[in-house]
């Protein structure tokens, strides 16, 4: 004892860093050892999903948490087949951290939920005939496989694509044919610490920098020829065959590149026997347009943004002539999930729509009558129509990660279960999360999760962790800011006797697009986006659960931007925590991929950096690191697999800038990761570093 700091010895373990330091690190290392028979457990608290106040529920520890993140089931896209009775799915064998999964293409019966394994694979596509499913093989090869004897036809093995393992690609109406594009690998890129070390110099702008054109292709499946039928600067999505089998229609989407700073996109037709492409739709909206043909063939369903701005984007569903014409503006105000969806009958276009937290499933008429089919606290993704228009099928999450797959009649009555993904929570204990509202400084109503402590006491004040979303569009995710997984991740901090905060604002659109129409005009969204946070904070302390003198704040991606903007504007906060995030935008402009401009920040800031500075730095965090006091941890990757938007010298300069004022800070930057730490020995430090940080900041002992 004598071998420590005077202080420890006189004050106790708390007031030396070190000491509390390795004492929270021994903990954290005990409750990783422990089964998960043996661990502490609590009453579940207030009737969480999986009710019952019981005193043997298991609480989720910070393994408890990594455990349910590596094993979690991917949840599946599904497509029906043509007899409207079965679908057809791919998923991920649950497996260790860092271990390769076997993906299976499944068959399910919708009547009884069971299901099938076909075939090792991804991105099944059943053909319009029922007679097969294409799909992209492990060994990358576009497959085709044949239900009757079981047989398998690879037509195409694919070179490595820029975008990954994955492809676009659709069969014709014949179900003789498959349309498909993938853009190739630059061969002189290096994607991996290894390999980087072997290049000796890297030009921009050289021709080694260039990026390689997509290509489009249509191959036979009856005799497996194929032919190339266009090739272009961007990146292919989304194609879709006219009725007729003249022709197809496919997305050329933009992208950050030194070639290619279109960050809009466009829909084009190709016609099969002359290769000879059209432009359909330009200049209505953002990249992901996603447009679909109607049964009938006269009209294209697709997301449009009538600003025609990529980020933030507002999406509605709109539909256009095949032929030309003008854009009819079908859904307002309301934020568009996904979608479109034709009805077979092509009167009727279905897709997901968020109002406050929560996504639920409307359809809208060729009319613009527009109904809500579902209502419940959950999240539905990944919806699809029956082809006989009869029945919905979807996936769902909720606020505590339970994931399944539910089936409904089209108008959203007789509504079921159809298969439990998991996980099992019915060991758990959970605190209750609710969804809560209030309105911000000018009135705008804002939605927000609201989750208690633990074993929560009515009239005791806990301290409050804030995790703020990233995106920013799209609103709160039931997601964590640390894996960005799993909702349970917020039931860890629950159980360690915080309330947690996730607050939404103005940016995400989900409130509306004039909102921040407005304060981009001004140029003080980021002011207002801290006004929308901030009265929610207010909000959940007057409802007299968070102690106001215990604040911390939590934020990835764009949740990090704005972490770093609360703690420049604010000194209510005693922890923060700022995982890779912007801080100076000026140089977010032309960083990382960004190389060669920027034209969101353009629209978004009403011009270049050196055209208008003042924009730049007005919403820029590193103007304003004077008299910052906020105890920050900032995380970066090192961007060293050349992969994402490099933030690290964001980071970088707003530690600096802390430390140089005596501020307590420490950068965390994590070898061979981008914007999601994702090894799982860095995830576990990741995981002990920011649980110590705010644990030792924080009173939050349960």
């Amino acid at each position: 004892m004598n071998s420590l700091p005077v202080r420890c010895t006189k004050h106790g373990w708390r007031s030396c860093p070190t000491l509390r330091r390795l004492i929270n690190l021994i903990f954290f290392l005990l409750s990783l050892s422990l089964p998960v028979a043996g661990q502490t457990t609590s009453p579940l608290a207030e009737g969480a999903s999986t009710g019952g106040l019981e005193s043997n529920r298991v609480i989720v520890t910070p393994e408890k948490l990594f455990a349910d993140y590596s094993s979690r089931p991917q949840v599946p896209s599904l497509r029906w087949l043509p007899n409207s009775r079965q679908a057809v799915f791919a998923m991920p064998e649950p497996g260790q951290p860092g271990s390769k999964r076997t993906t299976w293409i499944q068959i399910m019966d919708v009547g009884t939920g069971k299901c099938e394994r076909l075939v090792q694979g991804s991105n099944p596509r059943p053909s319009p005939d029922g007679s097969a499913i294409a799909y992209v093989s492990g060994e990358g090869a576009l497959s085709v496989y044949y239900f009757e004897g079981r047989k398998i036809k690879n037509l195409v093995s694919l070179p490595p694509s820029r975008e990954g393992s994955s492809i676009g690609f659709s069969w014709s109406p014949d179900s003789q044919r498959i349309a498909y594009g993938y853009r190739p690998a630059t061969p002189s890129k290096k994607n991996c610490p290894a390999d980087r070390e072997s290049v000796s110099v890297l030009v921009v702008g050289g021709p080694e920098d260039v990026p390689p054109d997509s290509e489009v292709w249509v191959v036979d499946t009856i005799v497996g020829s194929q032919r190339k039928l266009t090739s272009g600067p961007y990146r292919f999505a989304g194609p879709g065959w006219f009725p007729d089998g003249n022709s197809f229609l496919f997305t050329s989407v933009g992208s950050f590149e030194y070639k290619n700073d279109d960050v809009t996109g466009k829909v084009l037709a190709v016609s099969v026997p002359s290769g000879e492409v059209r432009t359909l739709i330009k200049d209505s909206g953002v990249t992901n347009l996603r447009p679909v043909i109607s049964p009938d063939g006269k009209q294209i369903a697709f997301t449009y943004d009538p600003t025609n701005v990529v980020y933030p984007h507002y999406w509605n569903i709109a539909t256009i002539p095949v032929d030309g014409g003008s854009v009819h503006q079908l859904t307002r105000n309301i934020f568009v999930a996904s979608g479109p969806i034709w009805s077979p009958d092509s009167g009727k276009i279905y897709f997901s729509c968020k109002e406050g937290v929560f996504t639920q499933i409307c359809s809208v008429s060729v009319t613009g009558e527009m109904k809500r089919l579902t209502s419940a606290l959950r999240n539905a993704s990944d919806v699809t129509l029956s082809p006989d228009g009869k029945r919905l099928l979807w996936t769902t999450e909720d606020t505590y990660g339970k994931a399944e797959v539910r089936v409904a009649n089209a108008d959203g009555t007789g509504e079921r279960v159809l298969v439990d993904l998991g996980p099992d929570l019915k060991t758990l204990a959970l605190s209750k999360v609710e969804e809560i509202r209030w309105k911000s400084l000018d009135g705008l109503a804002i939605a927000g999760l609201l989750v208690k402590p633990l074993g929560y006491q009515r009239g005791k004040k806990y301290p409050l962790l804030v995790s703020i979303h990233g995106g920013p569009v799209g609103g709160v995710s039931l997601r964590g800011e640390i894996f960005y997984s799993s909702p349970l991740e917020w039931q860890m901090w629950a159980a360690r006797g915080f309330a947690v905060f996730l607050p939404d604002y103005r940016s995400s659109e989900v409130s509306g697009w004039e909102p921040f129409l407005k304060a981009r005009e001004k140029q003080d969204y980021n002011d207002r986006d801290m006004d929308d946070i901030m009265s929610g904070v207010d909000h959940v302390i007057n409802l007299g659960i968070a102690d106001p003198e215990q604040l911390g704040v939590i934020g990835h991606s764009y949740g990090s931007l704005m972490t770093n903007w609360i703690i420049t504007h604010t000194k209510r906060f005693k922890v923060a925590v700022s995982y890779e995030g912007m801080a100076d935008l000026s140089m977010s402009y032309a960083t990382g991929l960004r190389v060669g401009g920027n034209s969101i920040e353009e629209w978004l800031f009403k011009g270049k950096p050196w055209e208008v500075p003042g924009n730049y730095r007005k919403n820029s965090a590193t103007e304003y690191v004077k008299g910052v006091t906020t105890p920050t941890l900032f995380i970066s990757g090192d961007y060293s697999c050349g992969s994402g938007v490099e933030n690290l010298y964001h980071h970088e300069f707003m530690y600096t800038a802390l430390k140089k004022q005596g501020v307590d800070t420490q950068l965390a930057i994590y070898k061979g990761e981008g914007h999601l730490v994702t090894r799982p020995e860095n995830q576990r430090d990741l995981l002990t570093r920011i649980l110590d940080w705010i644990d030792t900041r924080l009173t939050s002992r349960p």
